[in-house]
């Protein structure tokens, strides 16, 4: 039956027309198009399909008419005619009752549900077209009443269309609550988590909305700031947001005359389906202090702008004695240029030199402002690192390697940068001098250059 059945397709959407006779076409029906009832009618007088699939909103003349025009001309009444609706206002079922319509079909539709609604159509046809005698009804339907002429199978075959239709949506209505409950919880569980990490984290953090209100703070803002958050949330920030993935210092004044120096990083997000701006502080007022000593001691290395070896060696002493007192792990590495003394000999002295303000470059790129670098030997650098128990130290590792491999890239001299590295732990349970710290970074460095034999800078 399906291969011998022809289909007329009446459709004013050329996307939905397309969709639809491909759709057919691809499971062995006979398809033609039409673009409005008036050649609809036309194309169906021409040759006779098997079945009219036709949607009802067209312009010149809808799919209502024309199927009232096709039943009630006597060489064209047997053609089943289906209709296409959203079924959005309920009197199209009226409607499609009273024009003689075979069988609803809402859209969006599925294809295997319209291939199924039309082989049902195809298996009925003998039975339609052996007539049955037609009865008039009047029914109360959407507060009207209505007279419909009608014979059993069809007013049977359309009710229950549209009732299958109505089951279809029902379903896809009940596994689209279902997916929504389940994204729901996701969503819950994670603003859970969310909500858990910055009650918990030892970082301030401070949401703020578009008018530039505290609307949020966690438990380490109420401690930096020495204030509930009943005093803080619903004043304005008291401190300019930069942009997205802002970075910069500020200074806190508390309400008993201290100042404390925070290092705050900014982000936008969504809260509540607001966009906010969430700003992350994290106390770094010992760490500023310390770098401000050094900077009065003038313990700057002139040639590269890095801590020098006697600024480094007492910058990193008083960093390990913060360590101590706040219970942070440390990470001292110790870098040595491979191959500079290569540089020296056969480039010069002012190569060499701009080698070694390349690393240095390289060093501020890489680490953070609270980190210590320092060049401690002619081509020895060192950087030590504290660690509140988020950070690893093998990041900072792969951070210098990419901005290794980075310069690298941008260079057009001969040669190509590269250094043998050694880490060194500090545990404030089993501590260590700064001198046994460096001891052993130097001998790991050493095991490294060694296993690696690179000589890779003056190649």
């Amino acid at each position: 039956m399906k291969r011998a059945a022809s289909i007329l397709i009446v459709e004013d959407s050329l996307t939905q027309a397309k969709r639809l006779e491909r759709l057919l076409a691809e499971n062995g029906y006979t398809v033609r198009v039409a673009r409005n009832g008036i050649e609809g009618l036309a194309a169906a007088a021409e040759k006779k399909p098997s079945v009219v699939i036709t949607d009802v909103m067209m312009p010149e003349m809808d799919g209502f008419e024309m199927c009232r025009c096709i039943k009630n001309d006597g060489a064209l009444r047997d053609i089943p005619v289906v209709l296409l609706t959203s079924l959005s206002d309920p009197k199209d079922v009226i409607r499609g009752l009273q024009c003689g319509a075979d069988n609803f079909l809402t859209k969006p539709y599925e294809g295997d549900h319209l291939l199924r609604r039309l082989e049902h159509v195809l298996t009925n046809l003998e039975l339609r077209r052996a007539g049955q005698a037609q009865m008039t009804v009047e029914v109360f339907f959407a507060g009207q009443y209505h007279k419909l002429t009608a014979d059993r199978i069809q007013i049977i075959d359309l009710l229950l269309s549209t009732f299958e239709a109505a089951v279809l949506q029902s379903s896809q209505l009940e596994k689209l609550g279902g997916d929504y409950r389940n994204a729901l919880e996701d969503v819950k569980r994670a603003q859970a988590n969310f909500q858990t990490l910055m009650e918990t984290t030892g970082d301030a953090v401070v949401v703020v909305e578009g008018g530039g209100k505290v609307i949020y703070v966690n438990p380490a803002a109420e401690l930096l700031f020495h204030k509930d958050s009943a005093e803080l949330v619903g004043k304005p920030f008291l401190f300019p947001l930069e942009g997205e993935g802002g970075h910069r210092e500020i200074v806190i004044d508390l309400p008993n005359g201290e100042r404390v120096v925070g290092d705050m990083r900014t982000a936008t997000s969504n809260w509540d389906g607001e966009l906010v701006r969430f700003a992350t502080i994290r106390d770094v007022t010992e760490m500023v202090r310390l770098r401000e000593l050094l900077e009065k001691e003038a313990v700057t290395d002139t040639l590269t702008g890095l801590y020098n070896r006697r600024g480094f060696l007492s910058f990193a002493e008083k960093a390990l004695q913060l360590a101590a007192r706040m219970g942070f792990r440390a990470t001292f590495l110790f870098a040595d240029l491979d191959g500079f003394k290569n540089v020296n000999d056969t480039l010069g002295h002012e190569e060499g030199d701009e080698v070694l303000r390349e690393t240095a470059s390289i060093f501020r790129e890489t680490f953070r402002v609270s980190d210590i670098p320092g060049r401690i030997g002619g081509d020895e650098f060192a950087v030590l690192m504290l660690h509140d128990g988020e950070d690893q130290p093998g990041n900072a590792v792969e951070r210098l390697e990419e901005a290794i491999r980075r310069a690298n890239g941008r260079r057009t001299r001969e040669y190509s940068l590269s250094m043998s590295l050694g880490l060194s732990e500090w545990n404030p349970g089993r501590p260590v001098s700064l001198g046994e710290l460096m001891a052993d970074a130097d001998r790991r460095m050493y095991e490294n250059k060694m296993a690696r034999k690179g000589n890779v800078c003056g190649e």
